[in-house]
């Protein structure tokens, strides 16, 4: 009995083998032959090199690129910034390498491109670091959000590009027990279907993105987070998918406002304006090229609006050019909402008329085959007739003063820096406090280096909602305020960083957006602080900084 059903079971097995077999062997992306229009540019977002912890070097990147066909790669290594591909911006094998990297932050990780690398390390922060992207014309997105290891924690944040819809790292992840299974064999006999097998609907990254977008302008982008390695353990890992099968699955189609710019930087920053503006679709290549789609809206004088524009109000049409030989599903969405639906188009050309204000954005999917629910093109949304938004008022200092009198800080450092407190500043306002400092490790080869302005005074502070400053410096720089609660075995330590530049500009931190860096869990909102630490260290300098930094106004708000 034991030995018929054994028999039966490898029967059963071997079946199955074979179905997955021919599925693999069967699956063809299908033809597009219309050519892709000038303006827009084909890359892919999301790449790790040797320069963090992928597998291969950025000329490997490139070279498999070319074999693809893309005209660009986003590199984003890991670092805050990583300054090797922060600095790889090039034409290698003629692609463009666009250098990024993707910052570990408090909230999770973000992903940020176009900025300016500066002297000193970006702060770990969410809000703050997209801000200093944002100052430097630069563009975010958040990272595989609901990764189920490094998820997005902190949706209060605002003024980020987008966010990352649509990961197929994280995918792998998700569907690790049905996909991973057979991917092996599938990926052996035909590493495209394999690699989109992998992928399912984001029904929640959706949710998330269209709520983003009742507030604000958020855009959506298909990541790869591509290693060209499989991690199986700390140690252990296997070499594949390889760059250029990940370079087949998920595509960006950005169209650019200039057209043959020679130098890379020029070249890179086409790419990331388009990015900036949100004139920019995805697409699931492996399923099919989408070259000649288009997606605009056309007001009733006949402007047309491009993905991420505003129109100033309904009356017009949403446009769709759809020059493909095999019939579409069309999705338009209205407030995350399903708007319109149109099966099986065949026609080149839909108009869609808009009677509504709203948040518009279209999802096109194939009519049939295995892989018809998942969304083929996804557009970034057209705002039409949205309200402008209010800039948030500075806060007032109204609480204890900290720093209105001479010897109320101490210098405190590491042994090998050297600190002095300087008053006035030499701005002639005896309420200035100063800090002179040059950062140097000790000799010894521990890695922590730092100096700081120290308050160790008991200070009431219920009944208040931060800290409130105002702060300039020799030259930009990053430093942490941080307070201490309790004494001994009690004691905790809250932080968060600030920018400091040549112009003095105030700054509030509420308690409750201070990081917890030691001690028991418990309120960030204190009745009473022990100590407080305006610090420059090894987090957020590198060794040898120097300058000066200014302090007035200090209190609480």
């Amino acid at each position: 009995m034991k030995k018929k059903l054994f028999k039966i079971f490898l029967l059963l097995f071997g079946i199955f083998l074979i179905a997955i077999v021919f599925s693999s062997l069967s699956f063809r992306q299908k033809i597009n032959r219309n050519p892709l229009p000038s303006y827009y540019k084909k890359g892919v977002y999301h790449l790790h090199s040797n320069f963090s912890d992928g597998r291969g070097t950025i000329d490997e990147i490139c070279r498999d690129a070319r074999s693809q066909g893309l005209d660009f790669v986003i590199l984003t290594d890991h670092g805050r910034p990583n300054l090797q591909a922060s600095a790889a911006t090039a034409w290698l094998h003629d692609v463009l390498l666009i250098g990024a990297s993707e910052f570990s932050l408090h909230a999770g990780h973000l992903a940020a491109v176009g900025y300016h690398v500066p002297d000193y390390i970006f702060p770990p922060e969410a809000q703050e670091a997209i801000a200093e992207v944002e100052r430097d014309g630069g563009v975010s997105f958040i990272a595989h959000p609901l990764d189920r290891k490094i998820p997005w924690t902190n949706w209060q944040v605002h003024g980020f590009t987008g966010i990352e819809i649509l990961s197929l790292y994280q995918m792998a992840k998700k569907n690790l027990l049905v996909g991973m299974t057979f991917l092996p064999l599938r990926y052996l006999f035909n590493a495209d279907y394999a690699l989109t097998t992998l992928i399912s609907y984001p029904e929640k990254e959706m949710l998330i993105w269209d709520r983003f977008n009742r507030a604000g302008k958020y855009f959506g982008i298909f990541a790869l987070d591509s290693h060209a390695k499989l991690q199986i353990s700390k140690n252990v890992s296997l070499h594949f998918p390889s760059y250029g099968a990940t370079f087949r699955i998920l595509n960006l189609y950005v169209k650019v406002e200039r057209d043959g710019a020679s130098d890379a930087p020029s070249a890179a920053a086409a790419i990331i304006s388009a990015l900036r503006r949100g004139d920019f679709f995805n697409v699931i290549e492996s399923l099919a090229p989408a070259n000649g789609f288009e997606n605009y809206y056309r007001e009733k004088n006949g402007r047309q609006i491009a993905m991420g524009g505003d129109a100033q109000g309904p009356g017009g049409d949403v446009i769709f050019k759809l020059p493909f030989n095999f019939p579409v599903d069309v999705v338009v969405k209205k407030d995350g909402e399903i708007f319109k639906t149109v099966r099986s188009n065949k026609a080149q050309e839909l108009i869609i008329p808009i009677t509504r204000g709203g948040v518009y954005r279209s999802e096109i999917s194939l009519s049939s085959g295995h892989f018809k629910k998942l969304p083929w093109i996804m557009t970034n949304p057209i705002y039409i007739a949205r309200p402008a938004t209010e800039a948030a008022a500075a806060k007032t200092l109204n609480g204890p003063s900290l720093a209105f009198f001479e010897n109320i800080f101490q210098v405190e450092k590491n042994g090998a820096s050297s600190a002095a407190i300087c008053l006035d500043g030499g701005h002639g306002q005896g309420t200035v406090t100063g800090l002179a400092f040059t950062l140097r490790p000790d000799p010894d080869g521990k890695p922590d280096f730092w100096v700081a302005l120290a308050f160790r005074q008991n200070t009431a502070t219920a009944g208040y909602h931060g800290f409130v400053f105002e702060t300039s410096a020799s030259a930009p720089m990053r430093c942490w305020l941080q307070f201490r609660t309790g004494s001994g075995s009690g004691e905790a330590a809250y932080q968060h960083s600030f920018l400091a530049t040549e112009q003095w500009r105030q700054v509030a931190i509420p308690f409750s957006n201070f990081h917890r860096l030691y001690g028991q869990p418990g309120t960030t909102a204190p009745a009473a602080i022990d100590a407080v630490f305006f610090l420059i260290d090894n987090g957020n300098a590198y060794p040898g900084a120097c300058g000066e930094i200014f302090f007035r106004q200090v209190g609480l708000y």
